[in-house]
């Protein structure tokens, strides 16, 4: 009956990958060869007290080569469905399901030691000598524990996986965290430091009183003592502080709106410590004992979206910030995470430009017009590059469109600098723009104020000023003040939702147009990427 159970639930599921229902037959059939052939082989050594040791110890041999191999299937196809259904490190703590596969976990480990036990009394037992009842009682206990992994095997089964799972508890007071101490910044000689190197230190001590002829007797207990403890200091070197709301997962999607709505309850309540940019210099910050957090800078990214939840629901770590429980709702909490998620890649943006940069900027989705109802948001064209295009037309006319067109913008006397000939322009710019889109094989979304021709418009948004006050957080040059409104800007999204290059301006013959269309080649070639916004 358990063994029924646990090839169902998840094992029948024909919308997972094909290795992943493989693995479910290959797991639960080879954990019950070896399970199965272990109780047998107790039976049998508790029922024959009589019969020659050999004979025990041929049986057992047997067994043990087939054991082995059951086993390498167990963990082989068991890390398939792991990655499958757990999906991340932490959530084997913060998940039911994780917590429970933990807990079959540490039973595997016990399984193996015992196993590791009666292989090794086999193979240093002179002929002749073979002590049945102490291998009995040694696989009744490993049986025991097998019967338990079964047990959690067919309970996990049937709830829902980890990778599936929307309310997150992570239950330490710390996260390991390469990206948020070594991969930051440890300043030498710290603690932080010093643990790391006694981590490293003790794993080579480990590794050295293994190979060391002096301390062989006792090398069994010495090197796994200094192993676990090197272990323990370098990951409490790499750990940070963690809340239960640490790996939480956001209500609001990641989208141009919900931005909006954040830029929005930001302005109303953050700006007077953490300022009009985010930089921890609004009007208030030179009367605190703490200085306000820069949202801007590179620190930002090392905390999760959970912590930062945390934070604006019980106030911040300095105790200065307060908490905004009771002001703010959840939903509203997470549309302010989302702008400040845009926020913190706003000095790193500033530097985007015609050449493609690697993948670290997601695209906020946004709603799309269409149709036919096929397409509804940016997100859906994913697995094609996408260029959005932003413009004010500063009311030219169609009229000026096509003389600009059939001049094509060559002789510099066209480009005089009026404000009728810079509308024009810009429409000429647009134009470009949307022929390379669409010669590159990508889609082509449109942003545009002002009377641009409905001939170069692509997709259109559901709310474009959303989206517009969205993207202008990143629409920022060196030397240049943020502004909410984008007069023209062209940002290239890769087919994994990332941007990737950002146009100014097009015209025949600086060079941009190619550069894009090489852009759009380059990226349709590439892999898809997930994208995670817990690490953001």
């Amino acid at each position: 009956m358990i063994a029924v159970v646990s090839v169902t639930g998840h094992a029948i599921d024909d919308s997972l990958p094909l290795y992943t229902q493989v693995s479910f037959l290959l797991h639960t059939g080879a954990g019950l060869t070896w399970l199965g052939g272990l109780l047998g082989l107790v039976w049998w050594m508790y029922s024959a007290r009589g019969k020659p040791p050999e004979i025990a110890r041929q049986l057992a041999e047997r067994w043990s080569f087939v054991a082995k191999i059951a086993m390498a299937i167990v963990v082989l196809s068991g890390f398939a469905l792991a990655w499958e259904n757990v999906a991340s490190f932490p959530n084997l703590l913060a998940t039911p399901y994780g917590r429970l596969l933990t807990l079959k976990l540490a039973f595997l480990c016990a399984v193996l030691l015992l196993a590791l036990a009666l292989a090794r009394y086999i193979t240093r037992q002179p002929d002749g000598e073979f002590d049945i009842g102490w291998y009995a009682r040694v696989g009744a206990v490993e049986s025991g524990f097998g019967v338990v992994l079964l047990l959690i095997a067919g309970w996990i089964a049937v709830i829902t996986p980890g990778a599936h799972e929307t309310e997150l508890y992570w239950p330490l007071p710390f996260r390991p965290s390469w990206a948020a101490t070594w991969g930051y910044k440890v300043p030498t000689y710290s603690a932080t430091w010093w643990q790391g190197v006694a981590g490293l230190l003790l794993i080579a001590i480990a590794a050295a009183l293994w190979f060391a002829p002096k301390v062989r007797n006792w090398r069994l207990v010495a090197t796994p003592a200094a192993a676990i403890a090197g272990f323990i200091a370098v990951i409490v070197s790499l750990s940070v502080e963690a809340y239960p709301d640490t790996y939480a997962d956001p209500t609001e999607d990641y989208t141009a709106e919900s931005i909006f709505r954040g830029q929005t309850t930001f302005q109303a309540n953050c700006t007077g410590c953490h300022g009009v940019g985010g930089e921890g210099n609004g009007p208030l910050a030179k009367d605190l004992k703490v200085p306000p957090a820069d949202l801007t800078a590179p620190h930002v990214g090392t905390h999760t979206i959970g912590d930062i939840f945390h934070w604006l629901t019980f106030g911040g770590q300095s105790g200065v910030m307060p908490a905004f429980a009771d002001q703010l709702q959840s939903d509203d909490r997470w549309d302010v995470i989302n702008f400040l998620l845009m926020l913190s890649n706003t000095n790193q943006s500033r530097f985007i430009g015609p050449k493609g940069m690697i993948q670290w900027l997601v695209a906020p989705d946004f709603a799309l017009v269409d149709p036919a109802d096929q397409i509804t948001t940016l997100a859906k064209l994913r697995g094609t590059p996408v260029l959005i295009s932003f413009a004010d037309c500063q009311n030219a006319s169609d009229a000026a469109f096509d003389l600009v067109a059939s001049l094509n913008l060559a002789s510099g006397a066209a480009r005089r600098r009026n404000t009728s000939d810079t509308g024009a322009e810009r429409i000429a710019s647009l134009n470009l723009a949307s022929e390379a889109a669409s010669a590159g094989g990508a889609n082509h979304v449109t942003v545009y104020q002002g009377d641009c021709p409905q001939r170069i418009e692509g997709r259109e948004v559901v709310h474009p000023k959303a989206v517009e006050s969205a993207y202008s957080v990143i629409n920022r040059y060196p030397n240049e003040p943020y502004s909410a409104e984008i007069a023209e800007a062209h940002f290239l999204i890769d087919r994994s939702g990332f941007v990737r290059a950002r146009f100014r301006h097009f015209m025949p013959d600086d060079g941009s147009v190619t550069q894009l269309r090489a852009q759009i080649a380059t990226m349709a070639a590439e892999p898809l990427v997930t994208i995670n916004l817990h690490s953001h």
